[in-house]
C-alpha cells in the first residue's frame, strides 16, 4: 500500500477523489505536497484533480513535475497521455503509450487505459 508513508491529507484526498470531490482534493494534496515535497504520486493526483475540474494547464504542470521526479510513473504517463488527447496532441499521447509499453512489458492497467483512450480518440 503506497499510502502508508503518506501524510494523512493524501490518504483523505484519495478517498474524496473517488467521490468526485476534486476541488477539495486539491487543497488536501497541496497540504500533502508541503509535508512531502517531490513525491510523484502527490503531483500525479494534483494533475488528475486539476484535469477533472477542467484546469488543463495546471494539470500539465503537475504531470510534468511527477514525471520529472519519476520518469517511469505509470499513472502520470497514462493521465498525461489522456490530457494530451484532450488538447489534440495525439502524437504526444502515443509517445506516452510507447513509454508505458516499455515499462509494462507484461502489461498494466495504465497501458490498457491509454491504449483505449487513443483508440477512441476523435480528432
Amino acid at each position: 500500500d503506497t499510502t502508508s508513508n503518506m501524510p494523512p491529507s493524501y490518504t483523505k484526498a484519495v478517498k474524496i477523489i473517488k467521490l468526485g470531490q476534486y476541488k477539495e482534493a486539491i487543497s488536501l494534496l497541496k497540504l500533502a505536497d508541503r509535508k512531502k515535497p517531490k513525491d510523484a504520486d502527490i503531483n500525479n493526483l494534483l494533475g488528475f484533480s486539476h484535469r477533472k475540474i477542467g484546469d488543463l494547464d495546471e494539470a500539465g504542470v503537475y504531470y510534468r513535475k511527477a514525471l520529472k521526479i519519476d520518469r517511469k510513473h505509470k499513472g502520470a504517463l497514462e493521465y498525461q497521455g489522456e490530457l494530451f488527447l484532450m488538447v489534440g496532441k495525439k502524437a504526444a499521447a502515443e509517445e506516452n503509450l510507447r513509454k508505458l509499453d516499455e515499462i509494462c512489458w507484461l502489461g498494466c492497467s495504465e497501458l490498457d487505459e491509454l491504449q483505449a483512450a487513443i483508440k477512441n480518440y476523435k480528432s
